[in-house]
């Protein structure tokens, strides 16, 4: 009778190492998971909150909110509001793309230079993305380091968060 039983406990262990390691391949390759670290997001994200992102999109465009690393090394979560050959120009606390006021729900506060090495008005450069937080006032982003190279955008965040 104990070897029966230790049979069928022997199968369930080996689907749960399957499923597990099924689990680890899709978290590795094509969904990563991040929590949001401070304010720099608000009012979309909070801090705290859980985010999953695609791995597997490469293809961003303006208005979506990527994981990136930054070139500090830090990973933060924030949004694209230029591509490559878009102007880039902040007058009177407004940003402008293309000599467009940007607008939009989830902006909040004012968005001023930083101090840094971008100079007003700003053209992104081919395969650069130009990054900022929603909480213009707070967030440390392109305004002061410049677009990043799309190789260190890790992933675009999913439509939910936790």
């Amino acid at each position: 009778m104990s070897v029966k039983q230790s049979r069928l406990c022997a199968v369930p262990a080996r689907e749960f190492l399957l499923i597990l390691l099924i689990v680890i391949i899709i978290f590795n390759v094509f969904v990563g998971v991040s929590r949001v670290d401070g304010s720099s997001m608000e009012p979309t994200l909070q801090h705290g909150e859980i985010v999953f992102f695609n791995r597997m999109g490469a293809d961003y465009q303006k208005g979506d909110i990527v994981f990136a690393r930054m070139p500090s090394g830090e990973y933060y979560v924030k949004r694209i509001i230029a591509v490559e050959g878009d102007e880039v120009d902040l007058v009177d606390g407004m940003l402008y793309i293309n000599g467009v006021a940007e607008t939009g729900a989830y902006m909040q506060g004012t968005t001023l230079p930083q101090e840094g090495i971008v100079t007003y008005p700003y053209t992104v450069e081919e395969g650069m993305y130009f990054v900022v937080g929603d909480n213009r006032e707070v967030s440390m982003d392109s305004r002061s380091f410049g677009a990043l190279v799309e190789s260190s955008i890790k992933g675009k965040l999913l439509l939910f968060q936790l």
